[in-house]
C-alpha cells in the first residue's frame, strides 16, 4: 500500500517526502477532529467496570 502511494506522489524524493508529511498530518487531523469525537459519542468507552 505504501509503495503504491509513494509511486503516485508527484515530484522527486524531496517533494514526495513533503507530500508524505502533509498526508500524515491530514490523516491525524481527520482522526483527531472527526473520527475520535464520533467514536466517543457512539461507543461505551467510559463505561468501564467489573461485575454486573
Amino acid at each position: 500500500m505504501y509503495g503504491w502511494i509513494w509511486q503516485r506522489l508527484p515530484g522527486k524524493l524531496g517533494g514526495k517526502a513533503t507530500w508524505v508529511v502533509l498526508l500524515g498530518i491530514a490523516m491525524i487531523a481527520l482522526l483527531w477532529f472527526l473520527v475520535f469525537p464520533w467514536a466517543t459519542i457512539h461507543l461505551p468507552i467510559d463505561q468501564v467496570g467489573v461485575g454486573g
